[in-house]
């Protein structure tokens, strides 16, 4: 087992499955970047490992259809061409993503409870219950015993659906014996039972009840079963909805071709344009991304919806880790202009889609396996799973993350210290990959600035005129000349105090004047621009 991405953080869900001469992957994701890493739109696993073993590799597997486990599915085809398996909306969401990326591949629609063979293994569907349709976990059979990987899931017995986790399948496997468990840790802090995806219907009936005016509605693009009810609570108080969102608007396209969503055309709005009081628009930006529908509307740049007073902004998502501050500047924005806004701080505004700890110690009971990973979440989620296994009763279990090998044989499970190769890579708009130091140096620029400094030297190495000095992001010009005329004296210092032979060496110069540089603005402000010394010979 080689956990690539997922296993140490949220997100990038990617895992291996290994046999001596044959392997499989299971969910291939992304993640987006955090406010510090500067011009990148979302973060891929490094696949290298896949890549430079391409002809070992049999099959993707995926679980579901979140864009953190198949988000990094075109980068790992184009490279490497492999059949991929997954749930019939799972596809669809993949198919426009491949469709976008000019990806052509191989896909295999499977249902809960079908076998099917990849190599040496042979592989069962199991259905779960997650926050988006068609999610599955898989039963893998092994030349050494069987391998549950549950995906993201929790245990929901009223879903929207009526489709629950299937336990009795689980359960089943656990009687034959599972060798191995790895189970989503999400939630592995949370106490108790995760409410039923059906608690939210009743609150959207207390917002729609109480509501005069428009009523806004965001959520996860993917997630069919809160759109559908959102579309269900608008029909029963009598409002029309319009969807908003490129993401958004192709989901919903997608899961009512496949049969998964009720939109009938009386229940559509075409425009923005209905009394108020008759109006419920979805949309995108959850997270408050500036890039988003809500978050443009909040500060007035949105083309087609403008924030007024009087509206209602139901915000049914919880904030992914590290995003807490984008959403509350949104919503300031949004109280701003004259809204009122339901967050999932409001009771059953929103449910989480994953296992709190009473459902994963249920897993762990009905499989009972031998041993045990947990996999997705950061490195404290993964602890804390792991004491729970402890705690049911499934003692040999380990923690690894991100490119560490976890090997089972005839000795048992045990955890290799060495890594394989793995890591993040930056991809920008154009689906381009943006090296690291790139990135980095994007980060020193918007920490410290830059200075440039420009230097006319005849063929001797004299200076022809006085250094200009240009600054960015580091000091004010006009408030700073005095600082700067310092700094140009002790340029000119260089040309006095330096050797005429060492002079007319021009990478040395600019050696020396970096130095100096990098000196003054540590002592005199504590920062550490970037350094750009140009020599100019003329």
């Amino acid at each position: 087992m080689i956990p690539l991405g997922g296993l140490g953080e949220i997100g990038m869900n990617l895992m291996i499955y290994e046999t001596a001469d044959a392997a499989i992957v299971v969910d291939c994701g992304m993640m987006f970047p955090d406010a510090a890493t500067l011009g990148v739109d979302v973060i891929v696993p490094d696949m290298s490992y896949i890549f430079e073993r391409a002809s070992r590799f049999k099959a993707v597997l995926l679980t579901h259809g979140h864009e953190d486990h198949i988000g990094a599915v075109p980068f790992l085809l184009e490279r490497v061409p492999l059949p991929v398996y997954g749930m019939p909306l799972t596809l669809g969401f993949l198919s426009d993503k491949l469709q976008e990326f000019g990806v052509e591949a191989e896909l295999h629609r499977i249902q809960p409870r079908d076998v099917f063979q990849v190599g040496p293994f042979r592989i069962e569907a199991l259905r779960v219950t997650h926050s988006i349709i068609d999610a599955l976990g898989f039963a893998i059979e092994t030349p050494v015993g069987t391998v549950i990987h549950t995906g993201d899931f929790k245990i929901d017995h009223t879903p929207i659906d009526a489709r629950p986790t299937d336990l009795a399948r689980f359960a089943e496997y656990g009687e034959r014996g599972v060798l191995l468990l790895t189970s989503d840790s999400t939630n592995a802090l949370v106490p108790g039972h995760c409410p039923s995806e059906r608690t939210v219907g009743g609150a959207f009936d207390r917002v729609f009840s109480a509501a005069r005016g428009r009523i806004i509605v965001t959520t996860f693009a993917s997630h069919i079963h809160r759109v559908q009810q959102v579309i269900d609570a608008a029909r029963k108080f009598r409002r029309k909805v319009l969807m908003v969102g490129r993401s958004l608007v192709d989901n919903v396209e997608t899961a009512e071709r496949l049969g998964y969503l009720r939109f009938p055309r009386e229940a559509r709005a075409s425009s923005g344009d209905l009394d108020p009081s008759e109006l419920v628009i979805m949309t995108t930006g959850t997270q408050g991304e500036p890039s988003s529908a809500l978050a443009r509307m909040s500060v007035g740049e949105h083309r087609q919806i403008s924030i007024e007073e009087g509206d209602v902004v139901v915000i049914s998502a919880r904030a992914i880790p590290g995003n807490e501050r984008a959403i509350a500047h949104m919503i300031d924005n949004l109280y701003r202009r004259g809204a009122d806004v339901v967050s999932h701080e409001q009771p059953d505004i929103h449910v989480s889609g994953h296992a709190c700890q009473e459902e994963l110690r249920l897993m762990l009971s009905v499989t009972r396996p031998k041993f045990f990973i947990p996999i997705h979440g950061t490195l404290r989620h993964l602890i804390h799973h792991g004491r729970i296994a402890q705690d049911v009763g499934v003692p040999h279990g380990v923690v690894i993350t991100n490119g560490q090998v976890a090997e089972i044989d005839r000795d048992g499970l045990r955890a290799e210290a060495e890594r394989v190769a793995h890591g993040k890579v930056f991809i920008d708009a154009e689906a381009e990959e943006v090296p690291e130091v790139v990135v980095r140096d994007r980060q020193h620029l918007a920490e410290d600035g830059f200075v440039i400094v420009v230097l006319a030297v005849d063929s001797d190495g004299h200076l022809i005129r006085d250094p200009e000095i240009i600054t960015r992001g580091l000091v004010h010009v006009d408030a700073s000349q005095e600082m700067l005329e310092e700094l140009r004296r002790q340029i000119l210092g260089i040309f006095s105090e330096t050797p005429m032979e060492e002079l007319r060496d021009s990478d040395l110069l600019q050696e020396k004047t970096r130095a100096l540089i990098k000196r003054y603005f540590r002592k005199t402000m504590g920062r550490r621009p970037l350094i750009l010394p140009v020599i100019w010979e003329m």
